[in-house]
């Protein structure tokens, strides 16, 4: 097979990832769907753990995996009936392994009774909530608030689980109402641990530079860095808040898109698909997934910081296992 035609690295840069990895793994952000995931560079097909660890495989030989698999956003404001399934399907995978994990979305106007009768299954460990269900007209500048239930916290509280986060807004962490809503909510509910997706946001990195400090002493407050692609975010995180609070996840399936975000002026810009093609016209480049570009930007966070064997086993797989499995 020629890997690279298929967005894998050659042999060269396979060894560079192969020789960092760990015998065990644990990604702490992938995602399974019933309905498939609908993208120009993704099929439809369904999003199960099986498609999943073929996917991954190439780049994983001789490892054992593990995961926190979150339900995919589905159509439920048309068809209320496709939370349940997302449910349904979430604990038909997790019950074929028992070593996973998995976390269920919530919605904006859930209460504790709602949250409470999705996360009946032993193997859920967390809450999901997707800013694209906000009610607040502002689509991706809406506030935490909007579309994270305060029930959530309530139940994560009471019941030590997890939440993931994907934040919104054009700054990010860097955005005062999101800074004062994680400070605050993390605070007034310890027991709950918050897990901030793709390194607190920072596609554009420069949002975790003048903000995470202030994350330091909270220490229910996680990063993973699922989907980022760079390492200044993932390095400046570690060296704040300590590589025992940051873990591996590979946003599984956009892991597989070819390309990847890079940070541009005070934003950041997805070169995939036909942006990836208008730069690459001449075909000289043979571009990699998105989570081949995730494994080597920690790489160079890695190098950058002189991280130890330890430290990377604690990110790749202690760290969640140790979260996820506390229950």
């Amino acid at each position: 097979m020629n890997h690279e035609a298929y967005g894998i690295p050659g042999a060269d840069f396979l060894k560079k990832i192969d020789d960092m990895l760990p015998k065990q793994l644990f990604d702490a952000h992938m995602h399974v769907s019933h309905v498939g995931f609908e993208s120009v560079e993704s099929s439809d097909k369904v999003l199960d753990l099986a498609s999943y660890r073929e996917s991954l495989l190439p780049l994983l030989p001789g490892r054992e995996l593990f995961c926190n698999a979150i339900t995919y956003p589905c159509d439920v404001l048309r068809d209320p009936a496709a939370l349940n399934e997302s449910v349904r399907f979430l604990y038909e995978q997790l019950s074929r392994d028992a070593r996973n994990v998995g976390e269920v979305m919530v919605m904006p106007r859930d209460r504790t009774e709602d949250i409470e009768r999705r996360i009946e299954h032993p193997g859920v460990r967390g809450l999901k909530c997707y800013w694209i269900y906000s009610e607040s007209g502002l689509g991706d500048q809406s506030d935490i608030g909007d579309y994270l239930p305060e029930a959530a916290w309530e139940i994560a509280n009471k019941r030590g689980l997890c939440i993931t986060l994907h934040m919104v807004k054009s700054r990010a962490l860097s955005d005062p109402s999101n800074l004062n809503y994680i400070k605050t909510m993390a605070k007034k509910y310890p027991s709950a641990v918050l897990i901030l997706a793709h390194c607190a946001r920072s596609f554009a990195a420069w949002t975790v530079f003048d903000t995470v400090d202030e994350l330091v002493e909270l220490e229910n407050v996680y990063f993973d860095f699922s989907g980022i692609a760079e390492s200044p975010a993932m390095a400046y995180i570690i060296k704040k808040v300590g590589i025992k609070r940051c873990l591996w996840g590979t946003d599984y399936p956009v892991s597989e898109f070819v390309g990847k975000p890079i940070s541009l002026a005070d934003a950041f810009v997805w070169i995939t698909g036909d942006k990836l093609k208008s730069i690459n016209t001449d075909g000289a480049i043979r571009p990699w997934r998105v989570g081949v570009e995730s494994f080597l930007a920690f790489r160079q966070a890695v190098k950058l910081l002189d991280l130890h064997s330890g430290d990377v086993e604690d990110y790749f797989y202690n760290n969640a296992a140790r979260l996820f499995c506390r229950r």
